[in-house]
């Protein structure tokens, strides 16, 4: 899972060619939620930056290959680091950054607002919100419907 290297330019994210080659492959991209992979600007840390880079990955890779990669790790990381350990070792990534609104699951509405305000049809907003990734799962699992 990564974000758009063309909105962001971040060693982390994908290329508009790695972007196409997943989805030629079937598999899905999965857009990361970590501000610093969707913006170098703090101003650039919100929903609708993400929702820029799932827009993108969308246009690139095709709609059928995009989906969403939280990261919501603040908890994780919370409940296993000792106190004694500020320095994660995360290097320029900050695990800790949240999106405003988007610091566990129960944000995610406001990545489905985003998505309808911008006038992706319902279907769509269901492949990315899960279907596509759900889809994927089952043709490479062989699970049955």
């Amino acid at each position: 899972h990564s974000s758009a290297r063309a909105l962001r330019d971040h060693h982390r994210n994908l290329t508009d060619d790695q972007i196409r080659a997943v989805a030629a492959t079937g598999g899905v991209v999965c857009v990361n939620f970590v501000p610093s992979f969707l913006s170098e600007d703090p101003s650039g840390f919100t929903v609708e930056r993400l929702a820029d880079h799932i827009e993108h990955v969308a246009r690139v890779g095709g709609i059928d290959h995009v989906g969403l990669g939280p990261d919501f790790v603040r908890e994780v990381i919370n409940d296993v680091t000792p106190p004694c350990c500020e320095d994660l070792g995360y290097g320029e990534i900050d695990p800790l950054a949240v999106l405003p609104g988007l610091d566990g699951p129960r944000g995610l509405p406001l990545v489905t607002e985003a998505l309808v305000g911008r006038g992706i049809p319902e279907d769509d907003i269901v492949k990315i919100l899960g279907g596509n990734v759900l889809r994927l799962f089952r043709a490479e699992l062989g699970r049955p419907r």
